[in-house]
């Protein structure tokens, strides 16, 4: 009789986790932080055998694919950006973000309105985080109304680093995790006086229409733990 319990056991367990490896999630988020959270999704993936699905996009996109498809199990962006939306249920802090501006190559100025600067690059204010930030930073510094002949509005934070690595603009704003990327190549990057706009707030947000399964609650425990708070922190979250 123990035998024919203990063989029971292995079964159900056994079966538990096929059908845990065989689960996966699917995670939205801004563009801008491809890179820490496809590490992220790596690490949990090898800890847990749950698979998670990645899609990026400018959170416009990212907003319109969790209310359209019913599908998306938890979101990665802004927080006053997702709550705006009034599509989630609750949010968990991910880390805080910081706006950089870029210099390209070969640009020696160091001055926003210095001639030699032409083009300035900016995620859409409309669409993006980054480039609400930097919008902001532009009109608080008093810099706006004269830079803004000047400005090239873009997609996505990616976008801009792709203009900034191609030379096609002399500046451009970008946030940390990006400029992470640029760090290898001869430009010049600093950081945005934080006083200058409201330091994005970075947030996993549970869409109100998903219901808490299993899947959802082991990435939200692991994103706690302190493993995945020391890879958020190495790429500036």
């Amino acid at each position: 009789m123990r035998n024919l319990l203990r063989i029971l056991v292995l079964i159900l367990f056994g079966s538990a986790a096929q059908i845990q490896a065989a689960e996966s999630l699917l995670i939205a988020a801004g563009a801008g932080y491809k890179g820490p959270l496809l590490e992220l999704y790596a690490a949990f993936e090898r800890e847990t055998g749950i698979e998670v699905r990645a899609a990026f996009g400018n959170m416009r996109q990212v907003l319109a694919q969790t209310r359209d498809s019913g599908q998306v199990d938890l979101v990665v962006g802004e927080r006053g950006f997702l709550a705006e939306s009034g599509l989630f249920a609750r949010d968990v802090a991910l880390g805080q973000g910081r706006l950089m501006l870029v210099y390209a190559e070969g640009i020696e100025a160091r001055e926003l309105d210095d001639p030699a600067i032409q083009r300035i690059a900016l995620p859409d204010p409309d669409k993006a985080i980054y480039g609400r930030a930097a919008y902001q930073a532009l009109e608080r510094s008093g810099q706006l109304d004269a830079l803004r002949p000047r400005l090239t509005i873009l997609s996505t934070v990616p976008q801009v680093a792709a203009h900034l690595r191609a030379g096609s603009v002399e500046a451009g704003f970008i946030n940390g995790t990006q400029a992470q990327s640029l760090d290898a190549t001869p430009m010049h990057i600093e950081d945005v006086d934080p006083a200058l706009y409201d330091a994005p707030q970075i947030v996993i947000g549970i869409p109100q229409d998903h219901t808490l399964n299993a899947s959802t609650q082991a990435f939200l425990d692991f994103i706690a733990t302190e493993r995945a708070r020391d890879l958020l922190k190495g790429y500036g979250l």
